[in-house]
């Protein structure tokens, strides 16, 4: 049986300004029939405003996505395997605006349902692809009870900003199902699943004392949910990829802080413009990326 409790919850706790001041530039999106009744859920809001930027040393390119530990949900999770369930719903709330600007502002605040379901860990990545077609699921988040907290709460995070503001629906792919998203903090194990892609999204975090640094989120895909999110490019080497992701978060640093040298990286910084390093350009372009991550 690989879902040991279907009725466990999760507590969750209030996470001031989760991912809304987020890159819209850039596009990117799993499935199978539900066997569970959904979980009960417990209730988070995420509040749709700029989160705070706490000690950027240099600017950062405008699209960048910079996670702090206030973007990340507060959540509770017991000591075990299992699939952190979550579903959005939008609202329209009144908050003051500056004096100077006199009156209410009106935002959008975004309230998520979130629940837990203890799964056995050799069936966490089936249960996964069944449950993200349940009705009322948006998002699922594989967790590991090895896995810190804080990695989940970042995955979660993460599955938000992709899921509400990068994602887009591919053609071919339900509309329904075709934003929804699979994550991980820790890197999926897909032995046995050949129709299914694991990708490595560069995701950039802050602390309290304003450093900066890059880390890896997971997304599980389908294949033809990859290939829509290449849009035409071939299917790139994932174990290369996978094998240089060191060297793609130094290049992505020094990309942020202008240290690239522009002789040798110039079609890359060409092909950025003023946006970060992201996933989705490494794997359309790994002959052009993939050397500099080497070298970085």
């Amino acid at each position: 049986m690989a879902v040991t409790d279907p009725t466990s919850h999760i507590d969750v706790g209030l996470a001031a300004g989760l991912p809304d001041r987020m890159d819209t530039r850039r596009n990117e999106a799993r499935t199978v029939p539900s066997r569970t009744s959904p979980p009960s859920r417990s209730t988070v809001a995420f509040a749709c405003l700029p989160a705070s930027r706490t000690g950027d040393s240099m600017p950062t390119p405008p699209t960048e996505r910079i996670f702090s530990s206030g973007d990340l949900p507060l959540l509770s999770l017991p000591g075990a395997d299992g699939l952190i369930t979550c579903q959005w719903t939008h609202e329209t709330v009144g908050l003051s605006a500056p004096l100077e600007e006199g009156g209410d502002a009106i935002a959008e605040r975004r309230r998520a349902q979130v629940g837990f379901v203890l799964v056995e860990p050799a069936w966490l990545v089936r249960a996964a692809a069944e449950r993200v077609r349940a009705p009322g699921i948006d998002a699922i988040v594989l967790h590991a009870h090895a896995s810190p907290p804080g990695r989940s709460a970042l995955a979660l995070a993460f599955a938000s900003h992709l899921r509400n503001v990068l994602r887009r629906p591919a053609g071919g792919v339900d509309p329904a199902l075709g934003s929804n998203v699979v994550t991980s903090g820790l890197r999926p194990d897909l032995r046995g699943f050949g129709d299914l892609v694991r990708v490595p999204h560069l995701v950039t975090i802050t602390d309290g004392t304003g450093a900066v640094a890059d880390t890896i989120v997971w997304e599980i895909m389908t294949g033809d949910q990859f290939d829509a999110w290449l849009d035409g490019a071939p299917r790139p080497d994932q174990r290369a990829i996978e094998a240089h992701l060191p060297g793609l978060l130094r290049l992505r640093g020094l990309q942020r802080l202008g240290r690239l040298d522009h002789r040798r990286a110039g079609a890359l910084v060409d092909m950025l413009g003023d946006g970060p390093l992201t996933t989705r350009l490494i794997h359309r372009f790994p002959r052009v990326v993939l050397p500099l991550a080497a070298a970085a």
